[in-house]
């Protein structure tokens, strides 16, 4: 070892440290300060913790994000009509108006959170619509940007991170087409992950009652604290949400609150009529193959009791990633309205299947990598740009609920198949 002095020093009759079974000399070794590979390890430092981003890395992922911004905000500011609809209910908000008279040309408001959210946009817009849609994109950039760094300490390289980005190209895509929230969510439902693996659950469920009170739809990963028995964050995900919720009407009094919260509600229920709208959820089924109501509910609980099952099984320390992201795939699946840019959400799930090994390694699991091969064509929306052939329209209609079915069996799957351990006897 390079820098070290070993003394040996002989030990003298008597000494408590003599072993009488054989002669030997007591060994002092003196280590000096060392970098590199072999550097002694500091106190207080985690044995298993997850590598970090280097300089460098963070060097190169800020040029990237700064290109890919460089594509996205253009493209946002020629279009993103999401935004643009939802900053009448920001500008309603600040002029004190009643909120949410009627549905927008298309979809649902967003929920009321997401009013007061906007408010410094809308106060943007009122000077230039194009430097506030520009400020929303670039915003978006940056949680996407928080959400890779994020992922980074469930992997030993960037490798699965890029492949997971590529699973969900054109979702990704769609979402600065529109200018809609879904990176924002992204950030949050990996940061919720990134706590619980570190034992927070109150800033776990922090972070994921933020992203509930942004669009709603992400409260079903509350089923996974629930079926962990992590309390603690469950109580702190539902008060961040639903005080986050009251807050934002809270300028017009309780009574006006409460009216414009059931408005909400009731706008958002005529928005999602089943069958009416074809979204990429298992709801569009009844619109692409005009499957029943009763139909929808069988596929849905199906998928609900497939990730109980999988939830059930016996988790380690670092599968924080893979069950939230199993979870977050379900509450997409299950969504009443879910475009295809709500499958940007895949990518916390595609970072954890494609991260770790088989099962059991000394198979080889063929079926696995068919299975996410098939999968990630289909939740990356290459086949969309007119590669279809005609004879798999049935795939083609639904194609981005097909392609989060086939990734959420493959999580199911592995985590059913893996061996249960054993515990040492005492």
């Amino acid at each position: 070892m390079a820098h070290a002095r070993v003394h040996a020093q002989r030990v003298r009759s008597g000494d408590p440290r003599l072993d009488r079974r054989r002669p030997h000399g007591v060994v002092r070794l003196h280590v000096r300060g060392q970098r590199g590979p072999h550097r002694a390890h500091q106190a207080g430092r985690s044995k298993r913790a997850a590598p970090g981003v280097t300089p460098r890395e963070r060097r190169v992922l800020l040029a990237v994000s700064a290109l890919y911004a460089a594509v996205v905000i253009p493209i946002g500011v020629h279009k993103g009509g999401d935004f643009t609809q939802e900053l009448e209910q920001s500008e309603r908000l600040l002029r004190g108006l009643p909120l949410y008279e009627a549905n927008p040309e298309k979809g649902i408001w967003w929920p009321p959170f997401t009013a007061l959210g906007l408010v410094p946009f809308a106060l943007v817009a009122r000077s230039s619509l194009t430097v506030a849609k520009a400020c929303w994109a670039a915003l978006n950039v940056c949680c996407l940007g928080w959400a890779l760094v994020l992922a980074r300490r469930w992997t030993t390289g960037w490798r699965p991170i890029v492949l997971a980005v590529a699973a969900v190209g054109k979702p990704l895509q769609s979402n600065f087409e529109h200018l809609n929230v879904t990176p924002i969510l992204l950030g949050l439902i990996v940061a919720t992950a990134a706590e619980l693996e570190q034992r927070r659950e109150a800033r776990a469920g922090g972070w994921l009652g933020l992203a509930t009170a942004i669009k709603g739809f992400p409260a079903l990963v509350f089923l996974y604290f629930l079926v962990r028995r992590r309390w603690r964050g469950l109580a702190a995900g539902l008060a961040v949400a639903a005080g986050l919720t009251v807050a934002a009407m809270l300028p017009y009094g309780p009574v006006g609150a409460v009216e414009s919260l059931a408005r909400w509600l009731r706008l958002s229920q005529q928005g999602t009529t089943l069958g009416r709208m074809g979204t990429q959820s298992l709801a569009g089924f009844a619109f692409f193959f005009k499957w029943p109501s009763a139909w929808i509910a069988v596929a849905t609980g199906l998928c609900v009791g497939a990730v109980l099952v999988a939830l059930r099984r016996p988790a380690r320390a670092q599968d924080s990633l893979s069950d939230v992201g199993l979870v977050t795939l379900l509450a997409v699946l299950a969504s009443p309205v879910a475009w295809l840019y709500y499958h940007t959400l895949a990518f916390p799930a595609w970072v954890a299947v494609l991260s770790r090994s088989t099962p059991d390694p000394a198979r080889r699991e063929i079926w696995r990598w068919a299975l996410l091969g098939v999968a990630g064509i289909l939740t990356s929306g290459v086949l969309t740009f007119g590669l279809y052939p005609s004879w798999l329209w049935f795939i083609g209609q639904a194609n981005y609920t097909w392609g989060s079915l086939l990734l959420l069996a493959a999580l199911v799957i592995e985590r059913v198949r893996r061996p249960v351990p054993v515990p040492s006897p005492t």
